[in-house]
């Protein structure tokens, strides 16, 4: 009963401001205003289980926090840092140091949390125990996939995100596929050298987004990522690598 009665922090962002507010669980406010394009709803760092149900102990965590630095009223900054091996007060301690006076939230760390930059690769890799192997990432019980539903009629198709940096796949090293699609079905991933097909990547997955691949063969340059609809081959994006 104790934890029951944790209120949830939303941390909503755009271009040119950034706030974290409280969410509300029976409107859905803010993230039911037009206005509110990107937010994540997860718990003020006070509230965290580490700290109400576990005695706040010490671990690696992801803390954010806003800052106002020219002056204006109104906080246009995000502060994420992420600590090992220190508590949750320790890490709010830090952020209050570098000047933020609002709310601080988590997005709850831990070994389950992947972060990764399009430019640097990998930069915290999830980790379960050291008897069980790293979970595909899609799998994280923090993964969140989110698709805009409309009732207009559109052409069904799928666009393969290009990193802002392009890296060609590395044999035996994980790389994930990103995509963006407005199907309702499952896709199927497949590698092509021009129209020779070198790998069935996936003959069937979840069309949620993302697929974390590790190559066990030497990918070469000019080689295409094709990503199909499973119930409709003529449905498909590609990737040049």
């Amino acid at each position: 009963m104790l934890y029951s009665n944790i209120h949830l922090k939303a941390l909503v962002w755009n271009s040119k401001q950034a706030y974290i507010t409280d969410y509300n669980q029976v409107s859905g406010s803010p993230l039911n205003q037009n206005a509110v394009k990107n937010a994540i709803v997860t718990y003020r760092y006070s509230d965290h289980p580490a700290k109400v149900l576990a005695q706040n102990q010490v671990n690696k965590y992801q803390v954010i926090g806003t800052l106002n630095k020219d002056g204006v009223k109104g906080d246009e900054l995000l502060l994420i840092m992420t600590v090992n091996q220190a508590t949750l007060d320790e890490a709010a301690n830090l952020l209050r140091k570098l000047g933020v006076k609002g709310d601080i939230v988590t997005v709850d760390g831990g070994r389950s949390t992947y972060l990764f930059n399009s430019q640097s690769g990998n930069i915290i890799v999830p980790k379960l125990s050291n008897s069980q192997e790293n979970p595909a990432f899609r799998h994280l019980p923090h993964y969140l996939g989110f698709r805009k539903k409309t009732k207009n009629q559109v052409a069904p198709k799928i666009l393969i995100s290009q990193p802002v940096k392009e890296v060609l796949p590395k044999k035996d090293q994980p790389y994930l596929i990103l995509w963006r699609d407005n199907l309702n079905g499952d896709v199927s991933i497949k590698l092509y050298d021009g129209n020779k097909l070198i790998q069935n990547i996936s003959s069937r997955t979840a069309s949620d987004g993302v697929y974390e691949w590790t190559p066990r063969i030497s990918v070469k340059e000019g080689y295409f990522i094709r990503i199909y609809s499973w119930k409709d081959r003529s449905i498909f994006g590609q990737l040049q690598l």
